[in-house]
């Protein structure tokens, strides 16, 4: 496997005890990042989200099964341990998810894949049983 990939898997490994500094080491300064909420350009603008998405954060730590890796890109499959005060009581909470990379000395581009519904909306007193009837009905339909 790619020495940059294992070095990114130990960064997210706890996500919360890492530097910020470090991340210019695995990324690009043209660093695209995307995940179901946001996309950003740059690593001073990666920096700040990765910052802002901490502050909040009670713990954040991924655990990774066997990634799928290339010359240039690479799929990781993770799960995500994390709590915020306002999700849950701030008890921990787990969410499966997988990253594409696109990388040559660095990642250049990095998108992440989850339910962003599962990681939060389903998470809030009265929009969660909204959510959770809605999915539950859905389902029940089946196809038509």
């Amino acid at each position: 496997m790619s020495n940059l990939i294992t070095q990114l898997q130990q960064y997210y490994t706890d996500f919360l005890a890492v530097d910020p500094d470090c991340l210019g080491e695995l990324y690009s300064q043209q660093i695209i990042f995307c995940d179901p909420l946001h996309r950003v350009e740059g690593l001073a603008a990666l920096k700040d989200y990765f910052a802002s998405m901490s502050a909040r954060m009670i713990t954040c730590r991924f655990q990774f099964d066997d990634a799928v890796v290339a010359t240039d890109d690479a799929c990781l499959p993770w799960q995500m341990h994390y709590a915020h005060p306002r999700l849950n009581a701030g008890q921990t909470l787990s969410l499966r998810g997988c990253s594409l990379l696109r990388f040559d000395h660095r990642v250049y581009y990095h998108e992440d894949f989850y339910d962003l519904g599962a990681m939060v909306y389903e998470r809030l007193p009265l929009l969660g049983s909204l959510v959770r009837g809605v999915k539950s009905r859905i389902a029940g339909e089946g196809p038509q």
